[in-house]
């Protein structure tokens, strides 16, 4: 049961306007203290929706103070554990604290990012982040992929980028003990999408991402001899494939994209 319970600095506040003309400046944050029923401190943390910065650690009792907090309505990010995590309506008085008492912690989600560079190109300190909240400018790893969480069940906006690229953005919802993929396809330096930047500038200036080769065109494929694909296929279709059947008629190769 969650019990919350507000202290507001009343009196002051009539006091002060019946003079007439004050320094509000106090009644625009407010306080927010809880405790969790279950947390591991060492990886616990308390912070406001769309506040990333705004955060509060949490002790080993499950206790945290939230400070600073834009008065009014808002909604609590919650990490409590390594898969336990929840997002917590909250109403802050200006000037005063609210309570919130048995916070339950639920089963988080987790989204698994990866994130392409345009025409293969190689990733060069790609990163993301999770708008509004503390997961902010998360490195990739050098295939682009990232695990992102603990996060309570809801729908969230995602950025990536890299070195010389655009930021793109997009949205995933995850649910409950979920672990979900997202693909993101990052633009070209100019903001389009699609190979233009990869075929005017070509992988010998470029470079390829990791597990493609430059081809004389310009393009950055999966193989060009048979020999660099894996034992049983072929490369046909500069792909790595399996063999054609004996009766198959071989096609020729397919015009550049």
């Amino acid at each position: 049961m969650r019990q919350t319970t507000y202290s507001v600095m009343m009196a002051l506040a009539l006091v002060a306007s019946a003079c007439g003309g004050f320094d509000n400046t106090p009644f625009r944050t407010g306080t927010v203290r809880g405790q969790l029923t279950e947390a591991d401190p060492v990886v616990a943390l308390v912070s406001l929706v769309g506040y990333p910065d705004l955060r509060s650690t949490v002790a080993s009792d499950g206790t945290f103070v939230l400070e600073r907090v834009p008065a009014g309505p808002g909604e609590l990010f919650i990490v409590a554990s390594a898969n336990k995590a929840v997002r917590l309506p909250v109403m802050v008085p200006g000037g005063g604290s609210a309570r919130l008492e048995d916070v339950v912690p639920r089963a988080a989600g987790f989204l698994v990012l990866r994130v392409h560079p345009p025409g293969h190109q190689p990733l060069v300190e790609g990163w993301a982040s999770v708008t509004g909240i503390p997961f902010q400018r998360q490195p990739l790893a050098e295939d682009g992929t990232l695990r992102v969480g603990p996060l309570p069940e809801g729908c969230y906006t995602l950025e990536a980028s890299a070195t010389g690229l655009p930021v793109r953005k997009t949205e995933a919802c995850v649910k409950e003990s979920e672990s979900k993929e997202v693909r993101i396809q990052l633009p070209n330096a100019d903001g389009s999408d699609g190979d233009e930047d990869r075929v005017n500038r070509g992988c010998g200036i470029t470079g390829c991402e990791h597990g493609t080769l430059c081809a004389s065109d310009g393009r950055c494929v999966e193989c060009i001899t048979n020999e660099q694909c894996a034992p049983g296929l072929t490369c046909r279709d500069a792909r790595c494939q399996a063999p054609l059947p004996p009766n198959a008629t071989e096609r020729g190769p397919s015009p550049p994209p």
